[in-house]
């Protein structure tokens, strides 16, 4: 009898045990240890392909007359279970379309002839061929047998515990030199998945076969020539924070994809505007079609991608005493570009925090001590700015004290799943830092009604002609552009004695303008810091050096006018003895600020000018900077831009 009891016993354990398994796997718990004898779905790892698989159009939608995109394939491991098993699975990345973030395809084959493709959104059959969302827009759509979900083990969403979850973004890439060289003689880049994790920090979570790492913030160099106010917050950065709540995901091959750490609650909402974006899309491109057939007469507004899910949440979400601002998201974020993914912070201890409330099921702290210095660098980043500058970019709104700032609580703090402490800033203010007038010259070979809008989520501060969800104007071919949709702009409302836009409320009157311009912070990217290379320049020598450079890349008299003017001034009211410059170029911007230009222009050059004021000379020269110069051949567009400060 009790042999007979001791194996129902063990049965039950062993029932038991499954139950608690999948228990903690379904919510996030380790609370069964010991390995995992399932069977991984991929065998190998990542590797490059050498051959050239051809599986995009090489032509027909880059725009360039004998342009051919860069193309990088990958192996990423064969699938031993499930319906493709045997199948190699491809990575298939290639550079952007004109302007455009880098695009990536997952494939399925046997025989590298013919492929099925993933489509886990139903790209394919939600978005006809001509819009850009859909991928056989890119991919030969002849060497595509079949339109599938192809199994992965990295999952749309990874359930942490009740409070936490991971949200799928994009494969990991890197935009680096190919080694060679174009028929203009400039480097060829390429994107490629990261492979190099090494500076990452390891993440403990048990879910197998992904592997978890946070990304920690490479340490600012901070030059001692840089100006106090600028050396000061670099240090505070750098001191306090350790890096974002970005989480990257290797699987069991190696190929990484990016999560960002949210709420179930904030992935929700995503989730459901990403279905009225998706129709809204869909529905603009058909209406797109209908207007440039002259069957209406209006166009509608080109929809915004919603924001990837993150941890923000508003004041009526904080369960707490005392004043608040109104929204809460990423604590002192930098100027230009702006990360979707909140800052980790690291050199506080938890004695140094007091508790303050809740939200979401979250404990909320505070800093004890109201003159800590994050609470100073949070404070510089909003308010030290001059009256006329605050007010330009926060209208309706009080500049306040800082002990008036701090009162609001500015930050709140939080631990997050791996008990990380998390800041979420104020979001009520807007900085006067940003991308600094980027303007756009349209130049078509006859006169064309074009359309520009924003590829990614902007916090723009600044448009002129007012941006609604897109730009939709007629060209002509010596630059002079016409508004469209000219009842969203108020020219009386256009302030004139605003450094560079001295020009607009003429231009919008007359409904003829020299350019396309905006202002404001991408919103889902860090600014991309590289500050060892460029010119170190004398400020007598500063209006000289960037006319002879701006000739060097070919810039016409009138954008060189136009780009002395503004930035001379704006650089030179640093007042200091030198400056650092650098220019971020076509590729980085493609990358940072992708816009969609329809029709695709023949050539695209952009360039953004990233300068520093330093009190003195450094010891160590600095390596010059290789410039791409411009070819104008068909539809041509140059942009320029630089970093307001």
């Amino acid at each position: 009898m009790r042999k007979g009891f001791g194996g129902v016993g063990i049965l039950l354990a062993l029932l038991f045990v499954a139950i608690i398994s999948v228990f903690a796997y379904k919510f996030g718990k380790d609370l069964v240890s010991g390995p995992n004898t399932s069977m991984p779905l991929f065998t190998g790892t990542l590797i490059r392909i050498s051959e050239d698989l051809a599986l995009f159009k090489p032509d027909e939608f880059s725009g360039q007359e004998g342009f051919t995109p860069v193309q990088v394939y990958y192996q990423a491991g064969v699938f031993q279970k499930g319906k493709y098993k045997g199948y190699e699975r491809i990575i298939a990345l290639r550079e952007p379309v004109g302007p455009g973030s880098p695009i990536s395809f997952i494939l399925a084959t046997k025989d590298r002839n013919t492929y099925i493709l993933d489509d886990p959104t139903e790209a394919t059959r939600r978005f006809p061929e001509t819009d850009w969302q859909n991928p056989f827009s890119y991919i030969d759509k002849a060497k595509i047998s079949k339109v599938d979900v192809l199994s992965s083990e990295q999952p749309e969403v990874i359930t942490l515990d009740n409070a936490f979850s991971l949200y799928k973004d994009s494969v990991v890439t890197d935009n680096v030199r190919s080694g060679r060289m174009s028929e203009e003689g400039y480097d060829i880049y390429e994107n490629i998945v990261r492979t190099d994790f090494s500076t990452y920090e390891k993440l403990p979570l048990n879910r197998p076969p992904l592997t978890f790492f946070g990304v920690i913030s490479s340490p600012p160099e901070i030059p001692d020539q840089w100006e106090e106010d600028a050396r000061v917050q670099a240090q505070l950065r750098a001191k306090y924070i350790k890096g974002t709540t970005k989480v990257i995901v290797l699987d069991s091959t190696g190929l990484p994809f990016s999560y960002s750490l949210t709420r179930p609650q904030e992935i929700a909402l995503y989730q459901e505007a990403y279905k009225k974006y998706v129709a809204a899309s869909a529905k603009f491109e058909k209406e797109r079609i209908r207007f440039e057939n002259k069957e209406i007469k209006d166009l509608p507004d080109y929809p915004m991608m919603p924001s990837l899910p993150n941890l923000r949440f508003t004041k009526k979400d904080v369960k707490a005493t005392g004043e608040l601002f109104d929204t809460y998201d990423i604590a002192t974020p930098y100027i230009c570009g702006i990360d979707v993914d909140t800052q980790v912070l690291q050199n506080i201890k938890d004695e140094e925090f007091v508790r303050y409330g809740t939200a979401f099921g979250h404990e909320l702290f505070i800093l004890k001590d109201v003159e800590h210095p994050f609470y100073k660098l949070a404070y510089r980043n909003k308010m030290l700015m001059s009256k006329e500058e605050f007010e330009a970019v926060n209208k309706d709104m009080t500049k306040l004290s800082f002990e008036e700032y701090v009162a609001k609580h500015p930050l709140l703090f939080f631990k997050d799943f791996w008990k990380r402490w998390i800041a979420l800033g104020e979001y009520d203010y807007k900085m006067i830092g940003g991308c600094g007038k980027p303007v756009l010259y349209l130049y078509p070979d006859k006169p064309t009604d074009i359309s520009v809008s924003f590829v990614k989520p902007m916090e723009l501060t600044l448009t002129i002609p007012t941006y609604q969800a897109d730009w939709y104007v007629r060209a002509y071919p010596d630059g002079t552009i016409v508004d469209l949709m000219p009842e969203y702009t108020d020219c009386t409302s256009i302030d004139t004695t605003k450094h560079g836009s001295e020009y607009a409320q003429d231009a919008c009157e007359k409904n003829a303008y020299p350019y396309l311009y905006w202002a404001g912070n991408r919103i889902g990217m860090e600014y991309p810091l590289n500050r060892n290379i460029g010119w170190v320049v004398g400020a007598e020598e500063l209006p000289d050096f960037l006319a002879t450079t701006l000739d060097t890349i070919g810039f016409t008299q009138k954008e060189k006018e136009d780009f002395l003017s503004y930035w001379v001034p704006v650089i030179l009211d640093k007042e200091a003895p030198w400056y650092h410059l650098r220019f971020l170029q076509t590729s980085d911007m493609n990358a940072f600020v992708p816009m969609a230009i329809h029709p695709t222009p023949d050539r695209y050059y952009r360039l953004f000018l990233d300068w520093q004021p330093l009190s003195q000379k450094p010891i160590i020269p600095i390596a010059p900077q290789k410039l791409d110069t411009i070819t104008r051949r068909g539809f041509t567009v140059v942009e320029w831009g630089g970093l307001k400060q």
